[in-house]
């Protein structure tokens, strides 16, 4: 009872430490969602063409030049050659066609007559060529059947007429995920930040050499003291947990946490800040000046909330970073909540990923108990 108290009562001392972090989830991670949501709409844009026609506008070459000037963006002012190169040169037009004489003559006699491309190094130039190709394989393979110029011409049209449907299976818009996804993997940090340094305020005044003396001449046994001490840090840890979900209704929204992805979201980061909570203890037996505290808990958080993907997305991270992240618990945390965002059915294979990585973390949990546990016991021998 003496120890909780005592435990407590260095907490509240240390509520701005909370506060601060929390201040910083808001404002920051309000912010990494604003900046990271996406759209799925697209619009397309018409590539930048020149076109040099040589022939008279009738028949094949009547309706290539109106579908370039449906599909693409014909410039006018690039007479003059060395103003094309350099057009091309700086990605200004994405091509130049040459319609050699009697195209559409040729065309109608089954022969292949080559339309000269001259095409810049942009991606609106591969647009183009896709464009352009389009027609001329139709209009190639219409070519061999010996139709009549305008029977040929018409055939063309009616098959470039033809749209292919789309049809979206998924009726979950993944993207509305995103902003909670950013949320709590932002919230890796402050997690990390909140539990370390208060736990390990905390265990630094248990560690003192004065109150140290005094507890081993107490009737108190160090093993209890320690479970004492233990439990209180898991109360003290859901608490935060508590706080920050809280602050997830109010800057998500309820539509979304109170849904299976909600549920998902708070399971993922309950099990992460268990985990945090090891860390913390660990680390409390290893480090009690106040200062190295400090500088430790931002090696761990900011260091992990870096290479995991929890400031900037994992997407954008090289594949060495990442290599290296995958021995923290912080990227399988993370790892998880895009994973969640991913989701557009509930079924074992889409749970499955998001399980392991909780099941990873979990083990690292116990992994970090069993240290605390091995350091504890060497420091009452050499004690």
């Amino acid at each position: 009872m003496i120890v909780s108290k005592a435990f407590w009562k260095i907490a509240i001392k240390n509520i701005g430490t909370i506060i601060l972090y929390t201040i910083i989830l808001l404002l920051f991670g309000s912010i990494n969602m604003n900046t990271s949501t996406t759209t799925t709409q697209y619009e397309a844009k018409k590539p930048s063409i020149v076109v040099f026609n040589h022939d008279e506008r009738k028949g094949v070459t009547d309706g290539f030049m109106t579908y370039l000037e449906k599909n693409t963006d014909i410039k006018t002012d690039y007479a003059d050659d060395d103003r094309l190169k350099d057009a091309l040169f700086y990605e200004d037009v994405a091509l130049a066609l040459d319609i050699p004489e009697n195209y559409h003559q040729d065309i109608a006699l089954g022969r292949n007559p080559e339309i000269r491309m001259r095409a810049s190094a942009g991606y609106s130039a591969e647009l183009a060529k896709v464009v352009v190709k389009r027609y001329l394989t139709i209009a190639q393979a219409y070519a061999a059947t010996n139709l009549s110029e305008a029977d040929l011409a018409a055939m063309i049209d009616k098959t470039l007429e033809k749209n292919v449907t789309i049809d979206i299976k998924s009726s979950v818009d993944t993207s509305k995920y995103s902003k909670p996804t950013r949320y709590f993997s932002f919230a890796n940090y402050s997690i990390l930040a909140c539990v370390i340094t208060i736990i390990c305020l905390i265990m630094s005044a248990f560690n003192r050499v004065e109150i140290r003396k005094r507890n081993l001449i107490s009737r108190t046994e160090l093993k209890q003291m320690d479970r004492v001490l233990l439990k209180n840090c898991c109360i003290y840890a859901f608490g935060v947990w508590l706080l920050y979900i809280i602050l997830g209704f109010v800057t998500i929204g309820s539509d979304v946490l109170w849904s299976a992805y909600g549920l998902l979201y708070t399971i993922n980061s309950l099990v992460f800040t268990i985990c945090a909570t090891t860390i913390a203890y660990v680390l409390s037996k290893l480090v009690h000046s106040q200062s190295a505290i400090s500088g430790v808990m931002n090696v761990v958080a900011l260091g992990s909330s870096f290479l995991c993907g929890g400031f900037v997305p994992a997407e954008y991270l090289p594949d060495s970073v990442l290599a290296f992240a995958h021995i923290l618990p912080s990227y399988y945390y993370i790892d998880a909540n895009n994973k969640i965002m991913a989701i557009e059915s509930f079924d074992w294979n889409t749970l499955w990923p998001i399980i392991l990585n909780i099941a990873i973390v979990i083990c690292f949990s116990f992994a970090f108990v069993a240290l605390a546990a091995y350091i504890s016991r060497k420091k009452q021998k050499i004690a």
